[in-house]
């Protein structure tokens, strides 16, 4: 498979995904980070709604909501880092991880350090749930 976004460093068939469908007047990128419903994954191919005739197009897309290893977007120059093993929660506004828990959701192992600096990170994506109270 040709990286064209998606960032897999495990074969895509040992994954799980989900179809999804694009909203009206909407589009999603290969290897952003999406939540449909209640799951968190990473998008396969770019796929964009298209105005056709008097109504809008909903194609469908592919998210991969766990991984064994895979290549996240990570919010930058925040101070966010990442130590081996650490917990990895995603950051809806900014459609990235983070290692902050508040309003932010679990949803996985990072596999590698990474600073503050570092654009991404290579994570195991898992579906999680926080423990309650936390």
């Amino acid at each position: 498979m040709i990286e064209k976004g998606l960032k897999l460093r495990t074969k895509l068939e040992s994954c799980s995904t989900l179809k999804a469908f694009v909203a009206p007047e909407a589009y999603v990128l290969a290897g952003a980070m999406v939540l449909v419903g209640d799951t968190i994954g990473v998008v396969v191919d770019d796929a964009t709604s298209v105005y056709v005739g008097a109504a809008w197009t909903t194609p469908a897309f592919v998210l991969v909501y766990e991984a064994e290893k895979i290549i996240v977007p990570k919010i930058a120059d925040t101070g966010i880092a990442f130590g081996i093993g650490d917990d990895v929660f995603f950051d809806a506004a900014e459609g990235k991880v983070t290692n902050l828990l508040t309003a932010n959701t679990l949803c996985g192992r990072a596999l590698e350090a990474a600073d503050e600096d570092a654009v991404e990170v290579l994570v195991h994506l898992m579906v999680l749930t926080t423990p309650a109270g936390t």
